[in-house]
């Protein structure tokens, strides 16, 4: 009987193609390499989309944070709000709120600067894991398409160390006393690298061999047990560095507004977020905003993009900065980064990628495309383990 091949899937957050697609960047181990379309917006709604092949507007992930303040996992910002600046700015108070949040969100968060009094009206859209079976009920991703199968699987991701994620992730594919049908490896430090030093730094070149090195050994390590590997490595989004900074919270103060009465709004890294109260603050928060290097989104945009929600629980509207611009300050950050992701799909900077040992069929050119493609691959591997042990079984009878 001829042993199944070994599946690796690495998932590079915000690995472009722009950056290593058309590079020598792991290209002799794999060739076939595809630049994938992606989601408006971050890694909260860009991955979801990969794992199951559905758009934010059907599985519900699309931005960290939505507004729904009757499920809000974060009721004691309420009382932070009421609390001396002095504890109201302290980096301990907002771990401690974070921790207790946790009792209701396993998935992936964090609080970064969103104020205290907006806080206790939002909720997360990632209550659970991604990266297992059940994530998004009624839908699936790879991870219960792999358990249908009834493949054995072993994953790593930003709950544990990404090092020593890396370590085990290599070691695993050779591990004959334990072996696994399908290897995921989750590896945010290309993203932090870029973030910090921007795309081109010698931190994110070193980052990148590092990489290299680990998928090298880890299908080498598979291969010297006696098995094929099947190796995917893929991405959410790209990153692109920035050039301009841009005070979208100065232009909405100086609209004569209220926060809170005439509007709530929720600043990501490159785009604002309202939901207003009445169509005169709307009307003067878009005219505050007027010749600043961005636009707000039509219905037909969040139809195209896959992001029109008909609750608004992502906002009313969308105001989104041209490419390679950056709200400061933001929700995500008072102070600047290098580099960021969350543009227009549309420009360049934006594109994931696909890098394989393995065929990749036309048709497979988003990052929604991933999961159907992923899934016949999961079948062909089981038909190339299967064929001899029925065969035998033939000859038996």
């Amino acid at each position: 009987m001829t042993r199944s091949p070994l599946l690796v899937v690495v998932l590079v957050d915000a690995l472009g193609w722009e950056r290593v697609g058309d590079s020598a960047f792991l290209r002799s181990e794999l060739p076939e390499r595809r630049p994938l379309d992606t989601v408006l917006g971050f890694s909260a709604g860009a991955i979801p989309a990969l794992l199951s092949g559905t758009w934010p507007s059907e599985n519900g992930h699309w931005v960290m944070f939505h507004r729904d303040p009757a499920r809000s996992p974060f009721g004691l910002a309420r009382f932070v709000a009421m609390l001396p600046a002095r504890a109201r700015s302290s980096w301990r108070v907002r771990q401690w709120v974070k921790a207790q949040a946790k009792a209701r969100v396993r998935g992936y968060f964090d609080l970064y600067e969103v104020p205290w009094d907006e806080l206790a009206a939002l909720d997360v859209c990632e209550r659970d894991p991604l990266f297992a079976p059940g994530a998004l009920p009624g839908i699936g991703t790879i991870f219960d398409d792999a358990a249908g199968r009834r493949l054995r699987v072993r994953s790593w991701d930003w709950h544990t160390d990404d090092d020593a994620n890396e370590r085990a992730f290599v070691a695993a594919a050779a591990n004959e006393r334990e072996p696994s049908d399908l290897l995921f490896y989750y590896t945010p430090a290309i993203d932090a690298a870029m973030h910090a030093r921007g795309t081109r730094a010698p931190d994110v070149d070193a980052r990148l061999a590092r990489l290299e090195t680990a998928v090298q050994g880890a299908l080498a390590g598979a291969r010297a047990t006696g098995r094929e590997a099947w190796c995917y490595l893929t991405s959410d989004h790209g990153m692109t560095d920035v050039v301009e900074h841009v005070d979208v919270m100065a232009r909405v103060r100086a609209s004569g507004l209220a926060k809170g009465v005439d509007y709530h709004v929720f600043y990501d890294s490159t785009m604002a977020r309202f939901w207003f109260r009445g169509p005169l603050a709307e009307a003067r928060i878009r005219a505050a905003l007027a010749g600043l290097p961005g636009r707000f989104l039509a219905r037909e945009d969040e139809d195209r993009l896959g992001i029109h929600f008909a609750d608004r629980r992502y906002g009313d509207a969308i105001f989104l900065l041209d490419d390679a611009r950056l709200l400061v300050p933001s929700y995500m950050g008072s102070a600047p980064v290098a580099a960021m992701h969350g543009y227009d799909p549309a420009t360049a900077g934006s594109q994931a990628l696909l890098l394989s040992n393995r065929p990749l069929p036309e048709g497979l050119a988003h990052v929604v495309d991933f999961r159907a493609f992923f899934s016949r691959e999961l079948d062909a591997c089981q038909a190339a383990s299967a064929r001899p042990l029925a065969h035998a079984a033939g000859a038996a009878r």
